[in-house]
């Protein structure tokens, strides 16, 4: 994308003295800001909607500037080029570039992520003990929308406690990571994936439990832990996600349907063995 240029600001009409002799003058040259994202996916890389945290790489026409930016955003390098790196405040960010004689600017409009969503990793088993209501899957975790980068973002989940009944009765407070860790360690993002987000560089273990009672039938039971994912631009303070739930619901036949922030799958007792992880 390119940005304006403009006339420095001069009371003799916009010509700006060269201190030549016989008051010889020199008139603005065109300047033009150029920009390219840092990474390749989102496919558009001269857009000007960015991701919190994204970088941007930078171009001036006219190689003898000084770089400045409005906004929660860093800059580095000089001369002709210059990085730039959203903070992780979402909203507007100006660059401007200022020659001896012409100024350039370039607009950037910066998003912060929208609700995550999980889904079951393509291809891998549903967790389940042949015989028994239980059900299990790897999950991947997005950061919408697929339009920007949050690759330099960091993620992670809170701990939280469970509200149970029925067949879960048992795991009624228990903690959904060990007790007394408040939160998960960070995990790094990956590329955007289009249709979908910014991949996380995680395989979540999601995963209903097996509490024993004997069936069928079974008892209907729930399981719920509220759930709260964090994101933070590498090294910066963290913002809480929109919460969403980790819930597994039994049937009295035994069918188990484990769902997380989108991400849902079923087995029933007689269902074959799977195990994507070991028990």
């Amino acid at each position: 994308m390119s940005g304006t240029d403009s006339n420095s600001s001069n009371p003799l009409g916009g010509a700006n003295p060269t201190g030549s002799p016989g008051g010889a003058t020199r008139k603005c040259t065109k300047c033009t800001i150029t920009s390219q994202t840092a990474v390749s996916s989102p496919p558009d890389r001269a857009r000007t909607t960015i991701g919190v945290g994204e970088e941007v790489n930078l171009t001036c026409s006219n190689s003898s500037v000084a770089w400045s930016v409005t906004g929660d955003a860093v800059l580095s390098g000089g001369g002709a080029s210059a990085t730039l790196q959203a903070g992780s405040t979402a909203g507007a960010v100006t660059v401007t570039a200022t020659g001896p004689t012409c100024t350039c600017s370039i607009a950037f409009t910066v998003i912060a992520p929208s609700d995550p969503f999980m889904e079951p990793k393509p291809g891998a088993d549903l967790k389940h003990h042949h015989g028994r209501p239980d059900c299990g899957y790897f999950g991947k975790f997005y950061l919408p929308p697929d339009t920007v980068s949050f690759k330099n973002l960091e993620v992670r989940e809170k701990n939280s406690k469970c509200v149970a009944d029925g067949f879960y009765k048992n795991f009624n407070n228990l903690t959904h990571q060990p007790a007394g860790q408040t939160e998960s360690a960070w995990f790094t993002m990956n590329d955007c994936v289009a249709g979908k987000g910014t991949l996380a560089n995680l395989d979540d273990t999601i995963y209903s439990g097996a509490p024993g009672g004997a069936g069928p039938p079974f008892e209907a039971g729930t399981e719920t832990f509220p759930i709260v994912w964090e994101y933070r631009v590498r090294g910066g303070a963290a913002t809480a996600l929109k919460q969403f739930e980790h819930k597994a619901v039994v049937d009295a036949a035994g069918k188990c349907t484990m769902t997380k922030d989108g991400a849902s799958a079923s087995r029933v007792p007689d269902d074959p063995k799977g195990e994507p992880w070991p028990d």
